[in-house]
């Protein structure tokens, strides 16, 4: 019997295999596969342990990008549509070709597994499926340059710092767990002390200089682990511009035009670090009102060491938070970041990079639009 099966099976993917396979049959199952991964994306991500909180108060940035990825989908199935009915190729042609996709049309995952297994088996399944219908490639490229994919790449990156930021709070809010024995204690003397005060945040009233070194060198090392996690993010982030990509022409074109605005972007980053540097040590704070609303916590003379297998953004979001509680003990820096040289620096290194941001973008969308023009 299960040779009888077996035969079979083998005689329908051999013709399968060897009857010439309709595009559009194959890219309209590759859509379906694309929704089916979607769905147990989603599926899976609910099973998650996600702090409700966040998600809540974050309602209505998910629901800008779920509405940015519907248009993004929408663009990439009306481009791959419109491919299939203007080109005279309706069947892939190729023996090896027909062979390949047929395997996967026709073969279903396998339901069995955690949800990481299931979605590595459909992604594999996708990815080959994407690869048997020619436009999408293309079709989807176009449309995460376009305007919209560009604007849902910032909002994505903008809401996984957010909600880094956002679980990082959250955490330091917890109660921390205590021994048995320990709880037992403190529990006793509350009842034995009814009106002993709640222990107080350690405050640093007179805050050493140290502390503003800190500061500097946590700014240095943030904006390091950004500029590098947006790298892995992204590879052709203008943060990456530093970065050669020898099998992606599109991004060799527009990056070398692009490569001596880059350098002076930097270099303006370097020069706000280097006033800093300077301004610090010798800022005349005694003209200066005293900031009431920040106050030095004892919190900021603690060494935090990195935690390994963390995702990056939410390192960032931690190191942040370290530059920000030493901050608020050094007065000086306030100054120095305030002083009119200082936001004429700061100024020019953004509008720098919003331009180059931009220019990036466009170019990227106009090389991959003309490659589509050309193909």
């Amino acid at each position: 019997m299960l040779a009888k099966l077996f035969l079979s099976f083998t005689l329908f993917n051999l013709v399968f295999s060897s009857t010439p396979l309709d595009l559009r049959f194959v890219c309209d199952s590759y859509r379906e596969c694309i929704d089916e991964k979607s769905q147990l994306d989603k599926m899976c991500g609910e099973e998650k342990k996600v702090d409700q909180k966040c998600v809540n108060w974050m309602k209505t940035d998910f629901e800008t990008i779920q509405k940015y990825e519907n248009i993004i989908k929408l663009e990439s199935s009306q481009c791959i549509d419109s491919t299939l009915k203007e080109s005279n190729q309706t069947h892939i042609t190729s023996r090896d070709k027909n062979h390949f996709c047929a395997a996967y049309l026709f073969n279903r995952t396998s339901t069995d597994g955690d949800c990481s297994i299931r979605i590595a088996r459909l992604a594999n399944r996708c990815d080959a499926l994407r690869r048997c219908c020619e436009p999408a490639v293309r079709c989807e490229q176009t449309a995460v340059y376009s305007e919209n994919g560009r604007t849902l790449s910032g909002l994505r990156e903008e809401v996984d710092i957010k909600m880094a930021e956002c679980a990082h709070h959250e955490e330091e809010l917890k109660p921390r767990a205590v021994p048995a024995a320990a709880a037992a204690a403190a529990a006793a003397a509350v009842a034995n002390n009814n009106n002993k005060k709640q222990k107080k945040i350690r405050i640093i009233k007179s805050p050493p200089f140290s502390l503003c070194l800190k500061y500097l060198q946590c700014q240095k090392d943030a904006h390091t682990m950004r500029t590098n996690c947006s790298k892995l993010s992204n590879p052709h982030s203008i943060d990456a511009l530093d970065s050669e990509d020898v099998f992606d022409s599109t991004w060799t074109e527009c990056r070398e035009p692009l490569l001596e605005d880059f350098t002076m972007m930097n270099k303006r980053r370097d020069e706000a670090f280097a006033y800093l540097d300077k301004c610090v040590p010798v800022a005349n704070v005694t003209r200066e009102f005293l900031i009431t609303d920040r106050v030095c916590r004892a919190s900021a003379l603690k060494e935090r060491k990195p935690r390994k297998g963390e995702n990056c953004h939410l390192e960032v979001a931690r190191k942040r938070n370290e530059c920000g509680l030493l901050r608020d003990c050094c007065v000086q820096a306030d100054v120095c970041e305030r002083s009119a040289l200082y936001a004429v620096i700061s100024d020019e290194y953004l509008l720098r990079r919003t331009q180059l941001r931009e220019t990036l973008d466009t170019c990227m969308s106009r090389e991959i639009n003309e490659e589509n023009l050309l193909q």
